[in-house]
C-alpha cells in the first residue's frame, strides 16, 4: 500500500496525544501490577516460599518500577515537544486487539476524553 501525502489539518490524530495515551496505558498497567504485588506480599508466608519463587515475585517489583519510569519518560518527552505533529494512526489503532485499550488510545490521539479503565470480571483463566 502506498502512502498518500495529506495536509496536516486532514490527519485525525495528534502524536503528543497518542504518546500521552501510551503513557496512560503504562500507568494503568503499573497500577494493576502494584495491586498484584500487594496480594503477593504475605510476610507470614515468606519463610515458606522457594527461593526461585521469591526471585520471580521480586520481578513484579522490577516490572512495576520500569513501567513507572517509562510512563514518566514518555510524559516528559510529550511535555518538551514544542508542537503536536498531526499523524494518521488509524491503521495502528485498528491493529490493537484489546478494544478497551484501543478506545482509550484512539481518544487520547484525537485529543478527546478517554473512557475509564474498567476492569470487568469475566471468566477466570488460570494461565
Amino acid at each position: 500500500m502506498s502512502a498518500v501525502a495529506r495536509p496536516a489539518q486532514d490527519l485525525p490524530h495528534g502524536l503528543n496525544g497518542a504518546l500521552g495515551g501510551v503513557a496512560h496505558e503504562l500507568a494503568l498497567l503499573e497500577a494493576h501490577l502494584l495491586r498484584v504485588q500487594s496480594i503477593c506480599h504475605v510476610p507470614e508466608h515468606a519463610a515458606h516460599l522457594d527461593a526461585v519463587l521469591v526471585r520471580e515475585l521480586q520481578t513484579l517489583d522490577l516490572v512495576s518500577q520500569r513501567l513507572g519510569v517509562l510512563t514518566h519518560f514518555i510524559r516528559h518527552v510529550v511535555a518538551t515537544v514544542a508542537f503536536d505533529p498531526a499523524v494518521d494512526l488509524t491503521a495502528a489503532l485498528g491493529a490493537i486487539p484489546l478494544q478497551d485499550m484501543a478506545d482509550r488510545l484512539t481518544a487520547h490521539a484525537a485529543d478527546e476524553e478517554a473512557p475509564a479503565d474498567v476492569f470487568e470480571s469475566g471468566d477466570f483463566d488460570l494461565f
